[in-house]
This record gives C-alpha cells, sequence and structure tokens, in this order.
C-alpha cells in the first residue's frame, strides 16, 4: 500500500510541478500556458509529510498577509514544536510564515493554539505541515538531520 501512495504522490507531484496546459489557439495551433506559477516547497520534512497526507496547493496566489488560528492537542504540542524547535523552525523555512505557538501558560482546556501568518499558500503549507508532523514518528528531528 505505502509503494501505491508513494507512487501516487510522485506523479501528482510531476503534475502540480509541470504547471502547463496545451490549449488550442486561433487557427487550431497548439500553444503552451502557464497555468500556475506554484514551485512545491524544497524540504526534506515536506517531502516526509507528502508520504502520509496527499499534498493539494492553495491557488490563491495573492501577496496579501493574512493569519489563521488553528488549534491542536496539547499533548501533540512537543511534536510540532521539536527538541530544541527543530520542527516548527523548519516549518518556519519551508512556509515563509510567522508562526506563534501558545505557551504552556496560555493554554486552557485539552487544545493549543498556533497562530501561522503569512500568504495565503503559505498559511495554507503551514497548515499542512503542522498536521503531517503529527502523524509522524518521534525521531523525526533526527530521521530529517534537523539535529
Amino acid at each position: 500500500m505505502k509503494e501505491v501512495m508513494w507512487a501516487f504522490n510522485a506523479v501528482k507531484s510531476l503534475i502540480v510541478e509541470a504547471g502547463d496546459e496545451v490549449k488550442r489557439g486561433e487557427g487550431g495551433q497548439k500553444e503552451m500556458v502557464e497555468m500556475s506559477s506554484y514551485q512545491a516547497p524544497q524540504s526534506k520534512l515536506f517531502d516526509l509529510a507528502k508520504t502520509l497526507i496527499p499534498f493539494n496547493p492553495n491557488s490563491d496566489s495573492s501577496e496579501e498577509r493574512i493569519t489563521k488560528e488553528i488549534r491542536i492537542p496539547n499533548k501533540n504540542a512537543g511534536m510540532v514544536l521539536g527538541r530544541k524547535a527543530s520542527i516548527i523552525n523548519e516549518i518556519r523555512a519551508t512556509s515563509s510564515c510567522k508562526i506563534n505557538v501558545a505557551k504552556d501558560s496560555e493554554v486552557s482546556g485539552e487544545d493549543r493554539t498556533i497562530q501561522i501568518s503569512g500568504t495565503p499558500r503559505g498559511v495554507h503549507l503551514a497548515e499542512y505541515l503542522i498536521e503531517a508532523v503529527q502523524q509522524m514518528p518521534r525521531d523525526t528531528p533526527q530521521m530529517l538531520g534537523l539535529l
């Protein structure tokens, strides 16, 4: 099953990276039309995340800064932060977003708030990586060479 998912994700990545579509112009000749300027991030964390959860890029290419708050189970905060903040720093670098994780003293209840600020694509990518990290093994920072 893992091989099938890997192959599926590999084909999907090729399709997304191609980003070109053949369109018939006037007179019936073919011309190439750029569909998207989206470039998949170059990150070991992103590559590992794609093996766990399929990634669907955000089509909003605006440069307007947005802020989004998400909640994660408090028990998963250590996984998202990583040893010496290695995972959250990798997510920040990969997504080009400012990410603030609520401190222990700011937590009430079972959930912890994470605030993500950046472009719509960056925020979408950061949210995706945070979700994927929660499903990764605990030794992920060592596997990725982040420590």
